[in-house]
């Protein structure tokens, strides 16, 4: 949605247009009271917030890990080893163009963006911390180990 040098892009106005994401902190934070409030029925609001910091923290793990996944790929890109797609704005792989990735890292890392950090995501928020480990973070690592290792044989063999 934003350029590497934090600009909106085009794709901030398609989000803005179906209100998929809070982007503001005032947005957010209704919805993140919206959640309390419906927590707060069975759990005290104290818990309920512990929970959500939970999850915050743990998303941010799984932030860290897609992005040494991407900036693995984007280095392959810079070093010439794969060719980015020309259909990509930026030096970055374009995680919104899984189906058009000429490559199976670049397809690993779009299977770890939308399937293992989603799953990562859900488990974590709906409560179930066992398959946000399992089928989320446990296969976004492995994910991460994959990418690593097939980089690493690109460069062996450039």
């Amino acid at each position: 949605m934003l350029d590497p040098l934090g600009n909106p892009t085009a794709r901030l106005d398609v989000v803005k247009a179906a209100d998929v994401a809070r982007l503001t902190q005032e947005d957010w934070q209704k919805e993140r009271d919206k959640m309390i409030k419906t927590c707060n029925q069975c759990h005290s609001i104290n818990f309920a917030q512990a929970e959500l910091e939970k999850g915050d923290q743990m998303i941010k793990e799984a932030d860290r890990l897609m992005s040494e996944a991407i900036v693995t790929v984007a280095d392959l890109y810079k070093n010439e080893i794969i060719k980015k797609s020309k259909f990509y704005a930026y030096k970055f792989p374009d995680l919104l163009s899984f189906h058009d990735a000429p490559t199976m890292i670049e397809q690993k890392l779009f299977i770890m963006f939308f399937k293992h950090r989603m799953r990562t995501f859900q488990g974590t928020f709906h409560a179930n911390p066992d398959y946000a480990l399992w089928y989320g973070w446990s296969a976004m690592k492995q994910d991460l180990i994959e990418i690593k290792t097939m980089a690493k044989e690109l460069r062996r063999n450039h």
